[in-house]
């Protein structure tokens, strides 16, 4: 059955995603293939848990609707203002949705902000990447990966708290790889191993459960690293403590918290003084990604 196809009587159905505290509820509409939107959601999400509930059982408020109409998938915010996302087939739509649960938690309160940043765990903490698009960080998560480091995020992650301990939590997504691949032999290792997915800019990769972080698996934050890429560089990698001033900064620009900008000014400035920073200098990838493995181990516990 694809979405339109009337020669089945169609049901909605719900799906119930995982959260900090309590689920999120998904209703599909009855309009849509719910094996299909399944199998799409599991690319984005392979390690976000999620169980199907029968639309007679489904008896919380609806966090999220997923509906088909005039040729296009809408994914809507309905607990929250969320505005909503349109999709054109069923992997976009999945796409999408991962994105709407995401603001889901943080509007529901079920952390404090989520990082546009990459991160690895090193020694049991989580190693942070953050900073603007394009200077490296999911690349630089990969090639730690790719030597025995567990994977947390490539593009997202959550802070659990806004006071010390600071605790970071998985969100359970496909690890992403830009294409073309940067040189390393270790890299097109792991994609040709765990790709799942591909299209003309991004290979979706599905690593195994002792690769990567699972959804609600929770590591303290041992590290923040601010990459500096450099072709010019007369190393191939460096790294040098960082201000607490230039960590916070950065923090601050890739923070999205419903707290709103007060509050994540002061908690990313207290987090900034309380962990360790660095600024990596590299134009090697390869090389950046042993430095970091041998000058982190045994130094990520905070």
């Amino acid at each position: 059955m694809t979405p339109g196809d009337t020669s089945i009587v169609a049901q909605e159905s719900y799906l119930a995603f995982a959260g900090h505290g309590r689920d999120l509820l998904v209703r599909v509409g009855p309009e849509i293939d719910a094996v299909e939107f399944r199998e799409a959601a599991l690319i984005f999400l392979p390690r976000w848990r999620f169980v199907e509930i029968p639309g007679s059982d489904a008896t919380d408020i609806v966090d999220i609707e997923v509906t088909f109409a005039d040729h296009r998938f809408r994914i809507a915010a309905v607990s929250w203002d969320g505005g909503e996302s349109i999709a054109a087939d069923f992997n976009n739509a999945a796409n999408a949705l991962a994105g709407m649960l995401i603001d889901g938690i943080l509007a529901h309160e079920m952390a404090f902000c989520s990082l546009h940043a990459a991160a690895v765990e090193i020694d049991g903490a989580a190693v942070l990447f953050t900073g603007p698009s394009e200077v490296g960080k999911s690349t630089l998560a990969l090639r730690l990966a790719a030597r025995g480091c567990r994977h947390l995020a490539d593009d997202r992650i959550l802070l659990l708290s806004d006071d010390a301990p600071y605790r970071v939590a998985g969100l359970g997504l496909a690890a992403k790889a830009r294409q073309p691949l940067p040189p390393g032999a270790e890299l097109a290792a792991l994609l040709e191993a765990r790709w799942y997915l591909t299209d003309d800019s991004i290979a979706y990769l599905h690593l195994d459960d002792d690769e990567a972080l699972g959804f609600g698996d929770i590591r303290p934050l041992g590290s923040v690293i601010l990459p500096r890429r450099n072709p010019d560089l007369d190393i191939a990698a460096r790294l040098e403590p960082a201000q607490a001033g230039d960590i916070a900064r950065s923090l601050i620009e890739q923070a999205t918290s419903p707290a709103g900008p007060a509050a994540i000014v002061v908690s990313m400035t207290r987090l900034a003084e309380a962990c360790q920073g660095y600024i990596l200098h590299y134009r090697d990838g390869a090389a950046a990604a042993d430095l970091l493995l041998s000058d982190l181990s045994n130094k990520s516990d905070g």
